[in-house]
């Protein structure tokens, strides 16, 4: 049987990729036709930035990290390696957040002052964010799997509830 917290876990990555994978396609509309934004798609990206995102970050900094922390073993250089995602989450929120401002603008149906620089900053986010997710499922994820008891996950699943609450 498989704890909470690693359904969960697994569930959060996809939420994540599939978010992921629409704000993509969006970016590609506002570089095409910047006068033609889905709102509704636009929405949903402002959305999985402003809650998904810091969420997700949560979970993995309060919950999966010091677990696999606690789990280290000789070699591993893991203490780096989550060092590193933490200081990449926070970058990322801060270019979130600078992002969300032109992204209310299109989907309250206004224009845009410089849509090309817009799309360049969602390109260089999500390309960004894209490689973070790439390591942690290459890296992380796997070294979790290996190392975390039923008792590491069932404490991650209860500390995921708390931060969904």
């Amino acid at each position: 049987m498989t704890p909470r917290g690693a359904v969960r876990c697994t569930s959060s990555k996809r939420t994540i990729w599939r978010r992921r994978s629409s704000a993509t396609a969006w970016r590609g509309s506002l570089t095409a036709s910047p006068d033609n934004v889905d709102r509704r798609l636009c929405a949903t990206v402002i959305e999985s930035l402003r809650f998904d995102m810091p969420r997700h970050h949560r979970d993995e900094e309060l919950g999966l990290f010091p677990l696999i922390e606690k789990r280290e073993q000789a070699g591993d250089n893991i203490i780096d390696i989550l060092a590193r995602l933490a200081l990449e989450h926070a970058t990322d929120e801060s270019f979130a957040d600078e992002l969300l401002e032109s992204l209310e603008l299109l989907r309250d149906g206004g224009k845009l002052n410089n849509p090309e620089m817009v799309g360049y900053m969602l390109r260089s986010f999500f390309e960004c964010y894209r490689r973070h997710l790439l390591w942690e499922n290459a890296i992380v994820l796997p070294l979790a799997r290996a190392r975390l008891t039923s008792d590491d996950l069932k404490e991650l699943g209860r500390k995921m509830l708390d931060h969904s609450a």
